[in-house]
């Protein structure tokens, strides 16, 4: 979309990141294409920004361009919900600071709608602009938005069934997919993945964990599984080739039985297995990944839980992650904040899991693991707590069970404790020493070939803005000085970083050769050994920087005795020729003819 067009309304997307839905690069969340789902029913011409390009269009074009792009529009919308602390690579959600920012350059009449639950955080916070026709959304920003765009009155709603499909509908083809910068062209797609609400609310209606906003958004509503086949067949009619199946508080509840009246409701292998199988039919989906499972419910309900999780095994891609959120060990900080899954509970979950999980998939990762999650400063926590964590730890890698990863996080809002911080230092690093780093050499051996890796960015773990010129994404930039970080598309992917420079937005399968503390490094297959330059030559183990040096001056010296066209028949003879000792395992990461 050029700059010099003059939509109607513009919608802002500032990303979201709940317990159950993912919507920061390269995931693109519901909530935003639901609101742009209401504009394309309402056939109001719009433009679709995310918070980067935002952040981008300012520094290139400053206050005067951000005010004739504002003064041009007639509307405003903005989703905010990003409520879950972490490290983001290829995107950053937008802060307070920027939200007010923007908020105070909007022409004073200009009808304004800002929602997600950040914005309900925010308010809660003490935060309440002063603006005439600006309206901050409790609720459903889209029908919310809907409601005023037929009445011209702001007030709170909710979004009934028949909504929910049209504007989820729509929404897929809105231009929150269409023109999102990560969904490629078909030529060289990108790594978007389209995050599909499946259902709303959580089965701990009644009294959830106190941390968590999952509970207040009431008793589930499923959405049927033609439902979201639907939709995400018109997500892939866009080009979408990515799914993960989100705003699920637990994939084993999706339409389970007894919720209103059990304490764990029983899952229902069918509809899940309908969903799942129904994705698949299309060829197009390539990854398909889901994310929370409840641990408490697997273990009170093993047999049917059973079922559920060989349909995962089948239809996910490898490298699914099951979040488990245990929280703490601690029975006394299970009970004061209303935490439903206990040790014993968690340890038959995790085992189940593992039974069919564990295998490796044609991606060479495992194919289904869960990840745990605890989180410091809940009620009742004491400095022996964190050494009941890290005992349970110990019993779970003592089993031989594997996790994919471990988030240890600090409790956020009101009417918490305080964190003694000495004691949650010294268990967070006693897990990333003892526990984070054998797993990551279980899981990603050395020698082992990780297939796909998408790569993001140069020198940094950041994508940065410069990253998207040429001289980061032609082929040009192979093989120079520096360092590159990727990832496989999927939740939770491990970081790689590569060192040498590789064209960013390419994909290429590597192979394991070193660990860091959460990442690993890696050396790219299929090398072409006529082109290899020296740094891509040092990143192979073995060879180092004197042998690189000699294995380079020796192809040089052959062309310009022979000409261009005297290339070695084989890395080998190329090796056996500059006086570089050959060895098999070389050869995995050079082209063979």
């Amino acid at each position: 979309m050029t700059e010099e067009y003059e939509p109607r309304w513009l919608v802002l997307d500032g990303y979201e990141d709940e317990p159950a839905a993912f919507g920061v690069p390269p995931y693109v969340g519901f909530h935003i294409r639901y609101l742009c789902g209401v504009l394309e029913e309402a056939k109001i011409d719009y433009r679709y920004m995310t918070i980067d390009q935002w952040r981008d269009f300012v520094t290139r074009k400053g206050e005067k361009g951000v005010s004739k792009l504002l003064s041009g529009i007639e509307g405003f919308a903005c989703i905010a919900g990003a409520v879950v602390p972490g490290k983001y690579l290829r995107g950053t959600p937008i802060s307070l600071n920027e939200m007010q920012k923007i908020v105070r350059q909007l022409p004073s009449d200009m009808p304004a709608i800002l929602g997600g639950w950040a914005i309900r955080g925010w308010r809660q916070q003490g935060w309440n602009p002063l603006r005439k026709n600006l309206f901050l959304a409790v609720q459903d920003t889209d029908a919310t938005l809907f409601h005023f765009l037929n009445t011209s009155q702001w007030k709170h709603q909710r979004r009934n069934s028949q909504q929910w499909t049209k504007w989820a509908h729509l929404g897929a083809k809105s231009k929150a997919v269409q023109f999102h910068p990560d969904l490629g062209t078909e030529v060289k797609p990108g790594p978007l993945t389209y995050e599909v609400e499946v259902y709303q609310g959580c089965v701990r209606y009644k009294r959830g964990c106190k941390f968590c906003i999952e509970p207040k958004k009431g008793v589930p509503i499923w959405r049927t599984p033609q439902d979201i086949i639907q939709e995400v067949k018109i997500a892939h009619d866009m080009g979408v080739k990515h799914v993960r199946l989100g705003g699920m508080t637990d994939t084993y509840t999706y339409m389970a039985e007894g919720v209103k009246e059990l304490e764990y409701p029983i899952p229902n292998p069918e509809p899940i297995a309908k969903l799942l199988h129904g994705l698949r039919d299309d060829e197009r989906l390539e990854i398909l990944h889901t994310d929370n499972g409840n641990p408490s419910i697997i273990a009170e309900n093993l047999e049917p839980s059973e079922e559920i999780t060989k349909t995962l095994v089948e239809t996910l891609s490898d490298g699914a992650v099951l979040s488990f959120g245990l929280e703490s060990a601690d029975p006394n900080v299970h009970e004061a904040n209303w935490l439903n899954c206990d040790s014993t509970q968690l340890k038959s979950a995790i085992s189940l899991i593992n039974k069919y999980g564990r295998s490796r998939g044609e991606r060479g990762l495992p194919k289904l693991l869960p990840g745990l999650n605890f989180i410091a400063g809940l009620n009742g926590e004491t400095e022996q707590t964190y050494q009941m964590n890290l005992d349970l730890l110990n019993e779970i890698r003592g089993e031989n069970l594997l996790l994919r990863r471990i988030n240890i996080r600090q409790v956020e809002g009101e009417g918490f404790q305080d964190i003694p911080q000495e004691q949650f230092l010294n268990f967070k690093n006693a897990v990333r020493e003892t526990i984070d780093k054998p797993l990551l050499l279980e899981l990603f051996p050395l020698g082992s070939k990780l297939c796909n890796v998408h790569w993001e960015a140069h020198d940094g773990r950041t994508r940065l803005a410069k990253h998207m010129d040429e001289e980061h994404t032609s082929e040009s930039c192979r093989g120079k000085p520096g360092i590159t970080f990727g990832r496989q598309i999927g939740a939770y992917p491990i970081l790689v970083g590569a060192q040498y420079y590789i064209p960013l937005e390419s994909q290429s399968d590597i192979i394991v050769t070193g660990h860091g503390a959460r990442s690993i490094t890696g050396v790219e297959t299929n090398m072409d050994h006529d082109v290899i330059t020296q740094k891509q030559l040092e990143a192979i183990p073995g060879i180092g920087e004197k042998s690189a040096w000699k294995l380079i001056s020796q192809r040089v010296k052959r062309k310009r005795k022979n000409g261009n066209d005297s290339n070695y028949e084989n890395p080998e003879i190329w090796f056996n020729e500059s006086n570089v000792e050959w060895s098999d395992a070389f050869g995995q990461f050079f082209k063979i003819i």
